[in-house]
């Protein structure tokens, strides 16, 4: 089971997640509250325990942009949240970075169009729209292929989701209070992953 815990952006989580040792941290470079500039995130990532793979989340930003800090940062992964090509796609791969494209999942379409993401990227994240009341469980349990699973996770609801079968689950606002990290939020989430082992994720 994978486990990825995004929008890191303080020395504290990163310290909480060398505590709890999830698979992944996503840093945020897209516009968001949880953005980090590059020098913070080179600082935090700095801190990070080798065992945990570092994620950098892009939105509508361009080749250069994305290529430029990942390199610099030397992320494990890229994760990307528009309707990048699969042409985009394929240069970074070609760059040495593996791909998680997150797919914004309001209906069946948008499950179908996940498909095509299936033999270039390394992982397809299924994510429910920001602001909107979408039944993620619900869609998600029509895929016939393996993902990631996103959009309101918390650690009272987890194990819904994890009915799923997912390759790995992804929390952000679920493990926050008022809008920060919070440690045993982190902590109860892995405590519940227990049963399904929290796994690595290998690069090359």
């Amino acid at each position: 089971m994978i486990v990825k815990f995004c929008g890191i952006r303080r020395e504290e989580d990163v310290e909480y997640c060398n505590i709890l040792r999830p698979t992944m941290i996503g840093l945020i470079f897209a516009n968001s509250p949880r953005k980090v500039e590059k020098d913070v995130a080179k600082r935090l990532l700095a801190m990070k325990n080798p065992s945990i793979k570092s994620v950098g989340v892009f939105k509508n930003q361009n080749y250069s942009e994305v290529l430029s800090i990942s390199k610099d940062l030397q992320l494990d992964f890229i994760q990307l949240h528009s309707s990048e090509s699969i042409e985009f796609i394929t240069y970074l791969k070609s760059q040495g970075f593996k791909i998680i494209k997150a797919v914004e999942v309001e209906n069946m379409d948008d499950i179908e169009r996940s498909k095509i993401y299936k033999d270039i990227a390394d992982f397809i994240l299924l994510d429910r729209p920001k602001g909107k009341d979408v039944d993620i469980i619900k869609l998600a349990k029509n895929a016939d292929f393996d993902f990631i699973i996103a959009g309101g996770i918390t650690p009272e609801n987890i194990e819904k989701y994890l009915a799923l079968n997912p390759l790995g689950v992804d929390v952000s606002s679920g493990i926050e209070t008022n809008g920060f990290k919070d440690f045993n939020k982190m902590k109860t989430i892995m405590e519940k992953l227990t049963k399904c082992k929290v796994g690595e994720v290998k690069n090359g």
